[in-house]
C-alpha cells in the first residue's frame, strides 16, 4: 500500500570525503561518494536503491540518519529539514528512523545479553517503565520468531539468521516510521534469505513502515520493493516503478544490471551482458555521462555533457542523452 504523503525527501544530497594525497606535500582530494541524489518515499512504501559496489548506496543510507554529514542537500522527514539538526534533536528523531545493518553480528556489542541488548534503545529514550520495557522486549521478541529463552544468550550463541532477527527488533524496539535496511539478507545463508524478507514484509504491514532497502541483488529488491533507484558512481541513473524498471528499462546500466540475475528457465534467459572495464574512480570521475566509459551506446554528447534525470512520465526518469 502506498500513500501519497511522502515521509522523506532527499533533494540533491552530495557528501565529499577529503583525502590527502601521496607524500608529503601531497594535494587534498575529493572522493565524490554521493554526487546530487534525490528521491521520495512515501509512508509505508519500499523504495530499493541498487547499484555496484563502491557506487554510494551505503553512503547515501548514513546520511539519513546523520552518522555522517552531508556535504551538502536537504533531508525532510515528515517536513522537516534534519540537515544541520542538532545532535540532541538528531537524537530524538531518531526514535522514528532506524538502521539494520549488514553485518548482524558487528552491530551487537558482545557483552551484553539479547535482553539488555533489546531493551538499551528503550532506555536511551526513556521509553516506558521497567515493567512496560520487559513486555515491549518480549513482544518484539516473538513478532521477530525468537523465544523467551533466547534473552539470556549473548550473540555469540546465535545463528546468523538470529543474528539478523535480533537487529530488526532492536530496530522496531523504539516503534520507528522508516527503516533503513542495508543489505539486510547479503551476509545470510541463502536458505536464510527468504525467511527474514518474508518477515520484513510482514512486519512493514503490522507496524506501518517505510524501507530504504539497499541491496546489490535485483531479485531481492524486486520481491520487496515498490520502486527501484539505480545508482552509478555517486548519482542516480534511472528510477521507476519496480514492474516498469523489469519490464521497460531506458538505461544502459540498468539493462546490464537486470541481464546478470539468474533465471532458472532457459527460454526466458536474456543474453548476458559484460562491462567492459572498471568502474572509474571517485576522486576522478568522468566528464559528462559517467556510465559512458563503459557504455556500448555512447555517443558524442555522452563525452562532455553530463545528462539529467528527465521525468519521461509515470514516475518513471532516467539519466541519459539516448532517451
Amino acid at each position: 500500500m502506498i500513500l501519497n504523503t511522502s515521509i522523506l525527501k532527499v533533494a540533491h544530497l552530495k557528501k565529499y570525503f577529503l583525502i590527502k594525497g601521496e607524500g608529503l606535500f601531497g594535494r587534498r582530494k575529493d572522493i565524490y561518494a554521493v554526487d546530487g541524489v534525490s528521491f521520495t518515499i512515501d509512508k509505508q512504501e519500499t523504495l530499493g536503491l541498487v547499484g555496484e559496489s563502491g557506487c554510494g548506496k551505503t553512503t547515501v543510507g548514513r546520511c539519513l540518519l546523520q552518522l555522517i554529514e552531508p556535504t551538502s542537500g536537504e533531508i525532510f522527514f515528515e517536513g522537516m529539514n534534519i540537515v544541520g539538526m542538532s545532535r540532541d534533536k538528531m537524537r530524538d528523531l531518531r526514535r522514528e528512523m532506524q538502521i539494520i545493518f549488514q553485518d548482524p553480528y558487528g552491530c551487537l556489542t558482545p557483552r551484553m545479553r539479547l535482553s539488555a541488548l533489546l531493551m538499551e534503545p528503550l532506555e536511551v529514550h526513556s521509553i516506558g517503565t521497567r515493567s512496560e520495557r520487559k513486555d515491549r522486549v518480549a513482544y518484539i521478541l516473538e513478532r521477530v520468531g525468537l523465544r523467551p529463552e533466547h534473552m539470556q544468550r549473548y550473540p555469540h550463541e546465535f545463528s546468523g539468521g538470529q543474528r539478523q532477527r535480533i537487529s530488526i527488533a532492536r530496530a522496531l524496539m523504539v516503534n520507528p516510521k522508516l527503516i533503513i535496511a542495508d543489505e539486510p539478507v547479503s551476509a545470510l545463508d541463502v536458505s536464510i534469505r527468504a525467511q527474514i524478507l518474508n518477515l520484513l514484509v510482514e512486519l512493514q504491514q503490522e507496524f506501518y513502515l517505510a524501507y530504504l532497502l539497499i541491496s546489490h541483488d535485483l531479485s531481492v529488491v524486486k520481491y520487496m520493493c515498490d520502486r527501484i533507484a539505480v545508482m552509478y558512481l555517486g548519482k542516480i541513473v534511472e528510477m521507476a516503478h519496480r514492474d516498469e524498471i523489469y519490464e521497460n528499462y531506458q538505461h544502459p546500466y540498468t539493462e546490464a544490471l537486470l541481464s546478470a540475475i539468474p533465471v532458472p528457465a532457459v527460454r526466458e534467459r536474456r543474453g548476458r551482458i559484460v562491462l567492459k572495464g572498471d568502474v572509474p574512480s571517485p576522486i576522478n570521475p568522468p566528464l559528462g555521462c559517467r556510465f559512458h566509459p563503459r557504455c556500448s551506446y555512447r555517443v558524442e554528447q555522452c563525452d562532455q555533457i553530463e545528462p539529467e534525470l528527465k521525468d519521461l512520465g509515470d514516475g518513471h526518469f532516467v539519466a541519459c542523452h539516448l532517451r
